[in-house]
């Protein structure tokens, strides 16, 4: 006899929506507001904390009310070819206005095709540049952001890990070129999302920099005991008991990370307990944690022996880094030993300084991995 598996209700590794979404409608209003009257945004966070689900679920709202809305991620570019990709990606082909709007571009033409997902059968915009120069990629970029204001009466995009146009070597050409077109598209807003804190803080406080005081930014913030009570109530709709200060447990474990609270929550959901509590969720982390360590030691091993002993400094003494016993502990040098090595990665996205002035883990588990692989 085959039992029918329990739909889990949790869900993680890609942005939510629907039942699986806890909705942040104070925040909500607040960042409508901002872009409804033109001023434009960065949400700053770290990675994995939602983010990106408030604001596919945020465009949900907007496409409703008859704004044309686009999401471009670029966390993966090196380049401006790549940036262009991502920015023709944000088109839906599905749309009738991508198509007239891709045809209004004659510096596109006889790039542009039209791409079908052999495994999805996804439609998406596909460019040819191989033999495009930088100077035409460029003016490519141009003619497209400048073409957006053409798309409709109130026209919303989002750009997804802004900081990467740092990384880009162009003398800040792709800043200060998207700082020239907020200001010109007289019915286009902006919002940026970001998860390097100290890097967009620079740009938007340096006065050297095209951003300067050009976007309203808002930290986004952690949940509040709604997100518990909300795990709880996922919980119990399956028949699973458990408590408030077992949920508060997890939440303290990943630096408050909704994505793997609820990774957590869904492999407890998967083993098939009846009752949660401490213990048995230490032992579920552990082993989440322990499905990384491959991922985690290849990591380890791409760094010098000085930036290893910091990572495990840091995992172990984060708010006490400098201590001089922790310096003798950890067998590094000197506190300058330590300050190039923290600062090689921050560079690396390892590390990142909290508004406490403490360093936290850009991924909450490899600190948990490095203090149990290294105890």
């Amino acid at each position: 006899m085959t039992t029918v598996a329990t739909k889990n209700p949790f869900r993680f590794g890609n942005p939510v929506a629907g039942d699986y979404y806890l909705p942040r409608a104070d925040l909500a209003r607040t960042v409508q507001q901002f872009l409804q009257n033109r001023i434009h945004l960065v949400l700053i966070g770290p990675r994995r904390f939602g983010k990106t689900s408030f604001v596919t679920n945020l465009l949900g709202d907007f496409d409703r009310e008859g704004y044309t809305t686009f999401f471009v991620d670029i966390f993966n570019i090196t380049s401006h070819k790549d940036f262009l990709n991502q920015l023709l990606r944000a088109l839906n082909p599905k749309k009738s206005w991508s198509q007239k709007f891709i045809e209004k571009i004659p510096s596109l033409k006889p790039k542009i095709s039209l791409d079908i997902d052999q495994q999805t059968g996804e439609q998406s915009f596909g460019l040819s540049l191989e033999n495009t120069s930088e100077k035409d990629v460029k003016n490519i970029i141009q003619d497209v952001l400048g073409d957006l204001e053409k798309l409709g009466e109130n026209v919303l995009v989002v750009i997804d890990e802004f900081q990467k146009v740092t990384e880009i070597e162009d003398e800040g050409w792709l800043e200060a070129t998207l700082r020239t077109f907020m200001q010109q598209l007289k019915n286009t807003s902006f919002l940026f999302t970001g998860s390097r804190k100290s890097i967009i803080y620079d740009m938007l406080n340096n006065h050297t920099r095209p951003f300067y005081r050009s976007c309203q930014s808002i930290e986004f913030p952690s949940f509040g005991n709604e997100f518990t009570d909300w795990i709880l109530q996922r919980f119990n709709s399956i028949g699973i008991s458990g408590d408030a200060d077992t949920i508060k447990h997890l939440r303290n474990l990943v630096q408050d990370t909704p994505n793997y609270v609820q990774m957590v929550c869904f492999h407890l959901v998967a083993r098939g307990v009846t009752h949660i509590d401490i213990p048995i969720v230490e032992r579920t982390l552990a082993l989440v944690v322990k499905q990384n360590s491959y991922a985690y030691q290849t990591l380890l091993s791409s760094l010098t022996s000085t930036q290893q002993r910091a990572l495990r400094l840091a995992a172990n003494e984060p708010k006490h880094i400098f201590a001089k016993d922790n310096l003798k502990k950890y067998e590094i040098s000197s506190p300058p030993a330590l300050s190039s090595a923290i600062k090689s990665l921050k560079d690396k996205n390892i590390l990142e300084a909290s508004s406490r002035g403490q360093i936290i883990f850009d991924d909450p588990l490899l600190a948990i991995w490095l203090r149990v692989a290294f105890s």
